[in-house]
């Protein structure tokens, strides 16, 4: 299975929509990531919700 790769402005967004107030469960489903990469792969864990 082929892994998909986020540019860094895609990661940038997703955690400013977290910054923003949303919750890290929908804007991964939004994005197509699963909260445990959004986690791992160092999205700054103090934007839990």
């Amino acid at each position: 299975m082929k892994k998909v790769r986020f540019t860094e402005s895609q990661s940038l967004r997703v955690l400013k929509e977290v910054e923003g107030g949303r919750h890290v469960k929908n804007v991964c489903r939004e994005n197509g990531i699963s909260e445990a990469s959004y986690y791992i792969y160092g999205l700054p864990p103090f934007c839990k919700h």
